[in-house]
């Protein structure tokens, strides 16, 4: 089942719904201000494969910040070694 997103148009918060693609949008409630005053955001996402080839290459995320492989954990060390 999808997860979209949606943004109120009365109190403009955003959040999330799991729906399956056959529903429409009808019955989809605010959680903050209970309002059907609601529209399905458009958002995107990206993926990354070993050995794919593309027009442009994609810069990899810095290896530093303390999150999971960013030094905090330890997890990539041994692969430093």
């Amino acid at each position: 089942m999808p997860m979209y997103e949606y943004g109120c148009l009365d109190c403009h918060t955003n959040f999330d719904r799991l729906r399956r693609m056959d529903q429409d949008d009808r019955g989809v409630t605010c959680p903050r201000c209970t309002s059907d005053h609601v529209q399905r955001r458009l958002s995107t996402f990206a993926s990354h494969t070993r050995g794919a080839t593309s027009a442009a290459p994609v810069a990899a995320a810095p290896a530093s910040g303390g999150g999971c492989c960013g030094g905090g954990c330890g997890c990539g060390s041994a692969a430093r070694n």
